[in-house]
């Protein structure tokens, strides 16, 4: 079993393999979806998805800068649960969320999506058609960031295609500080006695972090070794950080115009920005 983990553990990978998608959490599969869906709907802390106080204050303020004109179609980008559409949807706008997890989607058909004012489509961002015209599509916690520089070009591509003329883009990303920060944490483990997010028995896992300076990466390997085997099972996550400079070039490069930082977007730390960018 040592050898099994010293040959695993401990290796930097390359970076031309950092978008080969390798060992990528699998958060399309219903079992691994199911497990993140407990963390989504989870009021002790600010990962999956926010405490519900800071989605309720985002909510708002997207509300009064941005559907306070008129009935509107809102589209939501990697929605989860539909946490957001509670608040977004009623009998002047109109609400489609899309997400690659099959347990988050059918929670939020459940518990949302209780009228053709608010629906819900299971589907990859990069390759699902986004349909339209949308007065406003968002994409927020940091999606974007999790995407490879090809892809994200795609889903802004597909966006501005999707959004009405004068519609606006709203994407919140994670700030460069706070991806290289990820990257560049120390290597830690946990014990998971009653299983977890990787798996429903118990497990250890040991956490690898690497930062890739020249592509502005950072790179996670969760190595998950389930009781009674022999051998972990790795998986990695990947994100591309964008300074502001860069996601404002990325924007335009993209189609759009009026590209702003907004300083005043409710989050709970400043790992997250929003910037938004209008179609004309």
């Amino acid at each position: 079993m040592k050898n099994r983990i010293y040959d695993i553990v401990g290796v930097t990978p390359e970076a031309d393999s950092l978008w080969q998608g390798e060992h990528k959490i699998p958060w399309n599969d219903p079992a691994f979806s199911a497990r993140i869906l407990a963390e989504h709907l989870s009021q002790e802390h600010h990962l999956a998805s926010r405490k519900r106080t800071f989605i309720e204050a985002q909510a708002s303020w997207i509300r009064s800068r941005f559907l306070n004109s008129g009935p509107a179609a809102i589209l939501d980008l990697g929605c989860g649960p539909g946490l957001y559409s509670r608040l977004l949807a009623d009998q002047r706008h109109q609400y489609l969320g899309i997400d690659f997890s099959p347990a988050s989607i059918e929670y939020a058909t459940q518990e949302y999506g209780t009228s053709d004012q608010c629906v819900f489509r299971l589907g990859n961002v990069v390759e699902t058609d986004f349909g339209g015209p949308f007065d406003v599509i968002m994409m927020v916690y940091g999606e974007l960031n999790v995407f490879a520089p090809s892809q994200c070009r795609q889903i802004l591509a597909k966006a501005h295609a999707a959004l009405a003329l004068g519609g606006t883009l709203l994407i919140e990303h994670q700030c460069l500080h706070a991806v290289k920060g990820v990257g560049e944490a120390p290597n830690s483990w946990t014990r998971a006695e009653s299983g977890g997010l990787f798996a429903d028995e118990p497990y250890v896992c040991l956490t690898e972090n690497h930062w890739f300076e020249e592509e502005a990466v950072a790179l996670q390997c969760f190595h998950v070794l389930t009781s009674g085997q022999d051998k972990p099972v790795s998986y990695r996550s990947t994100t591309k950080a964008w300074s502001d400079e860069e996601m404002t070039a990325l924007l335009i490069e993209s189609g759009f115009s009026e590209v702003r930082h907004h300083r005043d977007w409710p989050v709970p730390d400043d790992g997250l920005a929003l910037v938004s960018a209008v179609k004309e």
